[in-house]
């Protein structure tokens, strides 16, 4: 039975693209680099003992998971999920898979005040519902939207009980959010404070709007294991997929000035996924002038927009693909009409068909502009896929910071940014127009 996915980096070297390319001799330098960090990471692995990750051996707190999404399915038509960053993105990544989600789901991850306008207008708000959600239970912009959205939903629910449409989740001990949450009197979900939010997308914070449009999420976190499983069979990391990833990037960056990082599936619904890959990646390793810049693309949208600059704009990229099979799914063109509209080489085709080509026709492009490429193929989108792919790019940016001498875990900008924020607020600074 073949692997839940593949990786293929044979287009990022020289002798597929020329002096662009990596070289086999550097590769293998950075690959011995890599052992000994991937030493201790597969040994931190096999121990249970890398908390991000332990999560997926586990099944006891998927009960508690379910539970929580029955109660609020029960009483909601509507949930907004109200997060930012990592408390929000993978959780999207996930629900956006949902091809009829028992409820409808609402990400309220900037506190736009136009936006939670629009919220309240196109909601019943007598059957809404929310997730609050800030591993620290401090968050700013996490607490200015549940103390405006929740109380507005409480009034308009007359005497339910706030329990049944209402849970929050944070890290144990006092904090803003646990206060808030033994105000209105609900149920709080212990975030683990040794997972950071970008990592958490296999806890609750990922798993409850999961299971709240009705998404497999056991099958989420067997993806995960499956693809775990791929890369530990790897002593040395030359065939972990991740290990392999991590170093030809830092590879091309240290070699051929590849400062940006490129990540474009074709499916629709894994646009998310390449956002949430896009925070993962750069708040864990832009530090120190270090680190790449990644970008999110999506199939044929930015072959007709950003593929003009990829191809012949700064040669400073590399480019990773995900796949699928495709041939043969979606509905066909008509010949007639095919024939009418002088688009004979569509006659008959599926639009499955079409994007396949296109998948490969912008590879091919991409290598015959010398442009690096590596491949990411699925057989299927579903929660174990992409389960598979959050843990093949949680390894993947971990080795790379290792590479770069960085903290994967850390964020020391943002919170310097948080506090900037709230002494602005404090001293009347609002920033508003002057």
């Amino acid at each position: 039975m073949p692997d839940i996915y593949s990786h293929d980096i044979s287009g990022c070297f020289a002798d597929a693209i020329g002096d662009r390319g990596a070289s086999v001799e550097s590769m293998d330098m950075v690959l011995d680099a890599a052992e000994g960090p991937w030493t201790l990471l597969r040994g931190a692995l096999a121990e249970d003992d890398f908390p991000p990750l332990t999560l997926l051996q586990q099944t006891d707190d998927l009960d508690q998971i379910k539970m929580v999404a029955a109660r609020l399915t029960q009483h909601c038509d509507v949930v907004a999920i109200i997060g930012v960053g990592g408390s929000s993105l993978g959780a999207e990544a996930l629900a956006t898979l949902a091809a009829q989600p028992q409820l409808e789901l609402w990400f309220l991850d900037n506190p736009d005040p136009d936006s939670l306008a629009r919220f309240r207008a196109s909601v019943d708000l007598s059957r809404t519902g929310a997730v609050v959600v800030s591993k620290s239970g401090g968050t700013a912009e996490t607490l200015a939207m549940a103390m405006t959205v929740v109380p507005m939903i409480i009034g308009a629910r007359a005497s339910d009980v706030v329990a049944e449409f209402v849970v929050a989740i944070a890290e144990p001990g006092d904090n803003p959010l646990r206060r808030l949450s033994e105000h209105w009197d609900i149920t709080v979900i212990d975030h683990d404070p040794e997972i950071g939010g970008r990592y958490a997308v296999f806890s609750a914070v990922g798993l409850l709007p999961a299971a709240l449009v009705g998404l497999d999420i056991e099958a989420v976190r067997a993806g995960g294991a499956e693809a775990l499983e791929i890369n530990m069979r790897s002593a040395n990391g030359r065939n972990a997929p991740a290990v392999v990833g991590a170093a030809v990037s830092i590879e091309l960056l240290r070699a051929q000035g590849a400062r940006t990082t490129v990540l474009m599936p074709y499916a629709d619904v894994m646009a998310p996924l390449a956002r949430w890959y896009c925070q993962l990646w750069a708040e864990s390793l832009g530090k120190n002038g270090r680190g790449t810049t990644p970008i999110d693309a999506l199939g044929a949208v930015d072959q007709h927009s950003q593929l003009q600059l990829y191809l012949d704009g700064p040669d400073d990229k590399m480019f990773t693909v995900i796949t699928q099979e495709l041939a043969g799914r979606g509905e066909r063109v008509s010949p007639a009409l095919a024939e009418i509209v002088g688009a004979d080489y569509l006659a008959g085709h599926t639009t499955g068909d079409l994007m396949g080509v296109e998948q490969a026709a912008t590879i091919e492009s991409l290598l015959s502009h010398h442009r690096p490429v590596r491949r990411i193929g699925i057989t299927r989108v579903d929660e174990a896929a992409v389960g598979a792919l959050m843990v093949h790019f949680m390894l993947e940016t971990v080795m790379a910071a290792f590479l770069l001498g960085v903290d994967a875990f850390d964020q020391p900008a943002v919170e310097d940014g948080k506090e900037k924020t709230r002494q602005r607020l404090l001293t009347g600074l609002t920033g508003g127009p002057s």
